[in-house]
């Protein structure tokens, strides 16, 4: 865990000129200018990442990296977020790869944290902005919540804010690394009797500690990132998916892209009741 430290100790620290700090963490963007510089700045963030035991949310979107950074133990920014972002900043550099300008607090973000999708995007732009947004409803829906306020129910449905968590990082992992790169399951759910219990992520996601699983949502949509990054580097959004579906037709990169966010919003609708029967927090 991590040490709790202020914006203002944050912006005042040697190292991190490049990031600017909002109401959901600190913020960084910098200008690759193609998707092979990208995935290069990405694979580099998750080597570091990894070396500390600290993720970040990556966005790869064509000509920019977009990093955001915040420890959810401690409810705001870390020193951890502090030395990660010196280490994202001097790989930034090392690969020739600038930030873009700042002023002020962090831009397209909401009250609630959340990433506003850019109004003049282009097709994959206008995907992955919305895709994130609606992850980042999720991230905003669960936050904060213990064991029972994940575990909590509204009338005669089992369906909790810890299955959805759960849920979403399998169809995370499904979609983008079994459907679209052709891959077999990973664990937790490769051994899985799903015949047995076709709705294993949402009934085992009550056995699960709150952190664990926000740990495993996270780390999937992270995979997802690197995954769509590469199919688009390859083919686009019009890129076919490398495992076919029953009937044999063959869902391309935008189609998943669609339906990811299609399975987020209805998800999210059900977040927005679970987590105003728990503590009364409302908003979209």
């Amino acid at each position: 865990m991590g040490e709790l430290i202020t914006a203002e100790q944050f912006r005042a620290a040697d190292g991190v000129a490049d990031w600017r700090v909002g109401p959901d963490g600190a913020h960084a963007r910098f200008r690759t200018g193609s998707f092979a510089a990208g995935v290069e700045l990405v694979d580099a963030i998750g080597e570091l990442a990894d070396a500390v035991d600290h993720h970040p949310d990556v966005d790869l979107r064509y000509g920019t990296v977009a990093v955001r950074l915040v420890s959810h133990d401690v409810a705001g920014l870390s020193d951890r977020d502090l030395d990660l972002a010196r280490r994202i900043s001097a790989a930034a550099r090392e690969l020739d790869v600038p930030a873009e300008p700042v002023t002020g607090d962090a831009p397209g973000v909401d009250e609630q944290g959340r990433p506003e999708p850019a109004p003049d995007g282009d097709e994959v732009q206008t995907l992955l902005g919305f895709l994130d947004f609606h992850r980042a409803t999720l991230e905003w829906k669960t936050r904060g919540l213990d064991a029972a306020g994940l575990a909590a129910t509204v009338g005669s449905s089992t369906m909790t804010l810890g299955g959805l968590l759960k849920h979403l990082a399998y169809v995370e992992d499904d979609w983008f690394s079994r459907v679209l790169h052709g891959r077999d399951r990973a664990e937790p759910w490769a051994s899985v009797d799903w015949a047995a219990d076709r709705d294993w992520e949402w009934h085992s996601a009550a056995d699960d500690a709150p952190d664990d699983l926000r740990a495993l949502w996270l780390a999937a949509v992270e995979r997802s990132r690197a995954d769509v990054a590469a199919a688009l580097a390859a083919g686009g959004p019009d890129a076919p998916a490398q495992r076919a579906w029953p009937d044999g037709r063959t869902p391309s990169l935008r189609w998943i892209l669609t339906h990811l966010i299609e399975e987020y919003a209805r998800h999210n609708g059900h977040a927005d009741l679970l987590r105003e029967a728990v503590d009364g927090q409302v908003g979209e």
